[in-house]
């Protein structure tokens, strides 16, 4: 005789959980749903990370083009100068054309220093998404250690 206390074995061998048990696991639909909105808001992470990284790089690049800027504005400015010296030169003999190579030289100077400055600044400037692109590889071993 068989009481509801004890376990009775089905057709296959397997002894049939209770229906409290089997009530408390989440079904095939929410596993599915569940991992859909795992995948869903790790995506939106990782593509905050990498517009993150972006304006970061973004902002290394402008400071940069910012030196170049000046570095062009000051080349403009030897232009000038130097034809005005060149004049000077050859109108006088020593008087003024002194006056001007010495402008037209620390122009030069400043086209120098910050065309430097901005190139550097322009080399340190990593327009891939290192961080985001690490962080995805990452989740796809995770995703493969897991085998699902």
């Amino acid at each position: 005789m068989v009481t509801s206390d004890t376990p009775t074995r089905s057709n296959n061998g397997s002894t049939p959980r209770p229906a409290v048990e089997r009530a408390r696991e989440p079904s095939i639909g929410q596993l599915v749903n569940d991992v859909a909105a795992g995948v869903s808001s790790l995506v939106k992470a990782e593509i905050a990370l990498a517009k993150a990284e972006v304006a970061q790089e973004a902002r290394k690049a402008v400071a940069g083009v910012a030196g170049l800027a000046v570095a062009a504005a000051a080349g403009l400015m030897i232009v000038p100068l130097l034809s005005l010296a060149a004049v000077y030169a050859l109108s006088e003999v020593m008087a003024g054309y002194w006056a001007a190579l010495i402008v037209a030289g620390v122009w030069t100077l400043i086209a120098g220093i910050a065309g430097l400055f901005g190139a550097l600044r322009l080399r340190r400037v990593k327009p891939v998404p290192t961080q985001a692109i690490e962080a995805v590889k990452e989740d796809v071993r995770w995703v493969r250690d897991r085998k699902i």
